[in-house]
């Protein structure tokens, strides 16, 4: 991640850079030392970025007050640093029950006459459900935040009894020049980012067939026929070399295919689906799965979680 200065604040505002999942922009005025409500408001934000994937909050940014704009910023909207400190906020942050760990707070000088300044906060992803001060559990909900069910507390109170795996996937049907011209490479990136070690790793894949020829014969590789077209279908494992896979560690299983063989002919045959399927099981981990799209999987490592369409 790069440095957060003011001319990185101002790009950002000169893209149009909208609010998301992991983005929240907030004005000065959201920022207020005898406000218990804005205090309140504060820890929410925070909790619940930490109770969702973590992301980033920009207070001194206002937004547009027009419903079609009201998530995109407008314009920088300062901070008296002298009014508001870091200190105080993260004071303010540190009420959160239990703390998190890993908060960092940014203060960004926008003038250094005025005293004024922005302050990004970024929050990392916990590995348990943080409480806000008005004694709930919050959560990102599209542009906002929303309060938790039951079940969504106790599934992130849980990230700490399993595995957390991140996966990415690229057909490189160009391959490299240590192969054969007819030869092509499928690879899936596997990287442990929770603090569980991860003993029993399998992706579950379902290949378009213009994507490639047949796999390796050692592989254990089935033709499915669904209402989309006809695919192949294959699992990978970790090897005895390959795993456990650690916390913070990462693995890539790879397998060759025949680029050059022809799954359609003129007068027609079989109809290849139009998606990749993606299926990851990590010991009690719930499983990721993913529909991707074809093409960014071929032009390089696809991150799987950023489906068009997840099930």
């Amino acid at each position: 991640m790069s440095e957060w200065t003011k001319q990185r604040l101002d790009q950002m505002i000169t893209d149009g850079v909208e609010e998301n999942l992991s983005l929240d922009y907030k004005s000065a005025g959201a920022l207020a030392k005898n406000d218990e409500r804005k205090k309140t408001e504060i820890a929410k934000d925070v909790s619940s970025f930490a109770n969702s994937s973590g992301g980033v909050l920009i207070y001194g940014v206002a937004e547009f007050d027009d419903e079609p704009r009201k998530h995109l910023p407008e314009r920088l909207d300062p901070i008296q640093r002298s009014e508001i400190s870091k200190e105080w906020l993260d004071q303010v942050i540190q009420t959160i029950q239990p703390r998190i760990e890993g908060v960092v707070i940014h203060p960004v000088t926008i003038s250094e006459p005025d005293n004024t300044v922005c302050y990004v906060v970024e929050v990392p992803q916990s590995h348990t459900a943080h409480m806000a001060r008005d004694h709930r559990y919050h959560k990102r909900h599209n542009f906002t935040t929303a309060q938790m069910e039951d079940y969504e507390v106790r599934d992130v109170m849980n990230r700490r009894t399993h595995p957390k795996i991140r996966g990415f996937i690229f057909v490189n049907r160009n391959a490299d020049n240590l192969r054969p011209r007819d030869e092509g490479i499928l690879t899936v990136q596997l990287v442990n980012v929770g603090r569980v070690l991860a003993n029993h790793v399998m992706v579950e894949l379902e290949l378009p067939l213009e994507m490639s020829g047949p796999l390796g014969v050692d592989d254990p590789v089935w033709m499915k026929t669904t209402e989309e077209g006809t695919c192949q279908t294959l699992r990978l494992n970790l090897g005895t070399s390959d795993g456990p896979l650690f916390p913070d560690a990462d693995v890539y299983l790879r397998r060759t295919f025949k680029k050059a063989v022809k799954w359609r002919g003129p007068s027609g045959g079989f109809r290849s689906t139009q998606h990749v399927k993606v299926c990851i099981f990590a010991d009690e981990m719930p499983p990721i799965r993913a529909i991707l799209d074809i093409a960014p999987v071929l032009l390089g490592m696809t991150p799987i979680e950023n489906a068009v369409d997840s099930r």
